[in-house]
């Protein structure tokens, strides 16, 4: 569903993504590793449009991004990012209705399919008896499942989710991943980036490893365990991956 060729990302003199490849299979999970300021947030954009890379080319289902229309691109995929503020008085019900701008028509007017897919929406990531409750009364798990929420409300198949289990606890962090792999085995495509090495381990089909110098390392979970970036980006030998977990050798 999604290829990038030969993508390079400058900021200034510091390149953080240099010469890179990357083909994202439609329904699967790939999560983006590294450290603060390795280019995972800068990547996710390039490849959800919302930003041009210095060099190379994205492309959705073998069309060229920057040729589709933004406004189509609202029918094709969707993004949560972690700097998405709560509003007083909004409800649950309202933050997903949100998800249906993109089918309302110039006046913005709720017909009854988009309450039905709104409906759906809610129930999927089991927040039904939280519908009418206001999102600055909802823990952290619970607002970013009514974020999750707005996103499926697009019914778009592709997914951009920006550090999603960011100041969740274990878990909540797991009960919004459980969410997320059952989408995927619902034909949903989804890219997200995490600190969260056992949960990116754990669910992923494939990780990208980015170093923040230009270099990344591809490939499913076990490969990535083993790859020498991956000591590197750990910046210890007392933490070690053990078919999947993170093991503290203290």
């Amino acid at each position: 569903m999604i290829k990038a060729n030969d993508i390079s990302i400058s900021y200034g003199q510091k390149q953080v993504l240099k010469a890179f490849d990357l083909t994202v299979k439609a329904g699967s999970i790939t999560a983006l590793i590294g450290s603060n300021g390795s280019g995972k947030s800068s990547l996710m954009r390039v490849l959800n449009g919302l930003q041009v890379p210095n060099r190379g080319t994205v492309f959705w289902d073998q069309v060229q991004l920057e040729s589709i229309d933004r406004a189509a691109r609202v029918d094709l995929a969707g993004s949560i990012y972690s700097s998405f503020s709560r509003v007083e008085g909004f409800k649950v019900y309202d933050l997903v209705a949100l998800g249906r701008s993109g089918h309302t028509g110039f006046f913005g007017k709720l017909r009854s399919i988009d309450h039905v897919e709104i409906e759906k929406a809610i129930e999927k990531v089991g927040l039904s008896s939280l519908s009418s409750k206001e999102i600055s009364t909802l823990s952290d798990g619970e607002f970013r499942k009514a974020l999750l929420a707005k996103l499926l409300a697009q019914s778009t198949e592709l997914l951009f989710l920006d550090e999603p289990t960011a100041h969740l606890d274990l878990p909540a962090a797991l009960e919004f991943v459980e969410v997320l792999k059952e989408l995927a085995n619902q034909d949903k495509t989804i890219i997200f980036s995490t600190h969260h090495l056992p949960l990116a381990f754990k669910m992923a089909d494939q990780i990208v490893l980015l170093d923040g110098k230009g270099e990344s390392a591809i490939g499913p979970p076990e490969y990535i365990t083993t790859h020498p970036m991956i000591q590197d980006f750990l910046k210890t030998e007392k933490i070690k991956i053990v078919s999947g977990n993170l093991i503290l050798d203290i």
